[in-house]
């Protein structure tokens, strides 16, 4: 993660101009409001009695796009076992969904009137050439059988006259439609072997690149396909992540390595027992972020910064540990790690964002999602003398509650001045902070009452300010926002938040495997491909795995 620097002499020199500058434009506006020209105030006044809306006027539902997740199932969410669910065959013989386990399961709800089915129904047998390719796959429809718009007789007929000789089942009277909270046909879910849903479709699928990439993210898992494009695409040969995505390769290999980028590599690796891809992350860092015990937060132009980020060597060793358990062979670079703490991550026993090696100074401030309480407190009972750092961290973060009516933490405190700063919360640290209390089991009910309420209403927005209200031009989802939202559901142990969590991440998804980047979390046509927003999607599907 970025640390933020000190300023020098010269930038204190142009801030103050600046500031001037600055007051002499609000001084100029005071002018002008006072005193507007005749055409201005006519504009005014045209403009107000052409209409009487205002933004603040609006309710929040009525101001956005309809959510994209309005259609998928209430009842079911993904990486958990689907609900026990019975059809009945052409006989009347009832059928459990439970029956099917050992078998990867598509399962497409549709009806025969319904004209949307219709399309994705002639795309059948292209989806089912597919499926055969991926190998034993159970491929079954599920008419949704009212008894009134809707017939077995209809059904029947319908398939015979498109040719369809799939296997077919009957949803009586809707039970099964119900019991998942459908909204929508046709809506297709996809089972892994365990009968954990993996991929959904709550609209139709005419497009066999899709189907394929719902497949492909059913059988191999999402968080594999996504690393898959990370490592085909953003890794270079020496195991470094660039940080943003281009289809031009060299483009891509121009942008930073960053730090938190290869700590999330390792962590995920860990978690995915792949020890091939943990050391190629791992290597990079070794050969070409560490300078002399220091890890630089990141790599510009084959160059090493000259300043780490607390956070993220915290989070490589927390890695190596962990692959230390798993695998063994990593004794001697956790011990470099550990000795490090002591001379570049505190000061006067305090834990510090950073240390800057080419000025030999360390940083005035602790940003509050810098605390790896966990990890810290394992640093503790190695290091009898990182116990008072991990301490006063811990205080740090539990009185850094901004209030009651908006229970998040402030960004960070400032140990010049001794207090917590104000600044607007970027909330996928703000979160970084929630989900480190939650991994120290010190999470209050109210921060996960908020982060409830808000995912009931519109979702989590990106930028915060410390009132609680959205900041201006910060109304939009992230992926890293809900991954680390359903990571920390995870953890507390709250089904129910994790599925929203992820059913918002989802929507950021690609899925199309006739896209090189497909698996990846942006925009449609390739932009917008952050390695932060991959590595936090496949960490979620790690950790609600």
């Amino acid at each position: 993660m970025k640390p933020v620097l000190p300023l020098r002499k010269i930038e204190k020199f142009l801030i103050i101009i600046l500031c001037l500058l600055a007051l002499a434009v609000i001084a100029g506006g005071i002018l002008l409001l006072f005193f507007p020209s005749e055409k201005e105030n006519g504009l005014n006044q045209s403009s107000a009695e052409a209409t009487q809306w205002r933004p603040e006027e609006v309710k929040p539902e009525e101001n956005y796009l309809d959510d994209k997740t309005s259609l998928l199932p209430d009842f079911c969410n993904l990486n958990e076992k689907i609900p026990d669910i019975s059809f009945e065959d052409e006989s009347g013989t009832v059928v459990s969904v439970k029956e099917w386990e050992g078998k990867v399961t598509i399962l497409t709800f549709w009806a025969s009137w319904c004209p949307d089915c219709q399309k994705e129904m002639s795309s059948l047998n292209q989806f089912l050439d597919i499926a055969k390719a991926y190998g034993d796959i159970n491929y079954v429809l599920i008419n949704k059988l009212d008894h009134k718009k809707e017939t077995k007789e209809k059904a029947s007929k319908y398939l015979s006259q498109q040719g369809i000789g799939i296997r077919t089942y009957y949803d009586n009277n809707l039970e099964a439609y119900d019991t998942l909270g459908l909204h929508n046909i046709p809506t297709t879910l996809f089972l892994d072997k365990q009968g954990i849903l993996r991929a959904w479709s709550a609209k139709q699928i005419t497009d066999t690149s899709v189907f394929e990439g719902l497949l492909k993210d059913t059988i191999e898992g999402s968080g594999k396909v996504t690393c898959d494009f990370i490592t085909a695409n953003m890794m270079d040969e020496k195991g470094g992540v660039h940080n943003i995505y281009n289809t031009s390769r060299e483009i891509t290999e121009e942008s930073d390595v960053l730090s938190e980028t290869q700590g999330g590599m390792l962590e995920y690796a860990v978690l995915r027992n792949d020890r091939d891809l943990f050391d190629k992350a791992f290597s990079y860092i070794t050969s070409k972020m560490n300078v002399n015990g220091l890890t630089a937060w990141k790599v510009a132009d084959g160059k090493a910064a000259n300043v780490n980020s607390l956070l993220d060597d915290l989070r490589i060793l927390n890695a190596l540990n962990s692959a230390n358990r798993l695998w063994g062979g990593y004794e001697k670079p956790i011990r470099n790690y550990t000795s490090s703490f002591p001379r570049f991550g505190v000061k006067e026993g305090r834990y510090v964002d950073f240390y800057d090696r080419k000025y030999k100074q360390y940083a005035n401030r602790f940003t509050l999602c810098y605390g790896d309480l966990k990890t810290m407190s394992e640093l503790a009972l190695q290091n009898e003398t990182l116990k008072e750092p991990y301490e006063n961290a811990k205080k740090l973060i539990l009185e850094g509650k901004i209030s009651d009516r908006f229970p998040l933490y402030y960004s960070w405190y400032n140990y010049k001045t001794n207090r917590y700063e104000p600044d607007d919360l970027n909330m996928a640290e703000a979160l970084v902070t929630l989900l480190h209390m939650a991994e120290a089991d010190l999470l209050p009910k109210e921060s996960i009452t908020w982060l409830k309420e808000e995912m009931n209403k519109e979702g989590i927005k990106a930028r915060y300010t410390v009132e609680g209200k959205v900041v201006d031009g910060y109304h939009y989802d992230s992926t890293a926002i809900y991954a680390l939202t359903a990571m920390i559901a995870e953890r507390i142990g709250d089904k129910d938040l994790q599925g929203k969590a992820l059913r918002k991440m989802e929507t950021m998804r690609i899925v199309n495997t006739s896209y090189v980047y497909h698996g990846a979390f942006g925009m449609e046509d390739g932009t917008g491909i952050t390695a932060f927003d991959q590595i936090m999607a496949m960490l979620a599907y790690e950790y609600t795995n």
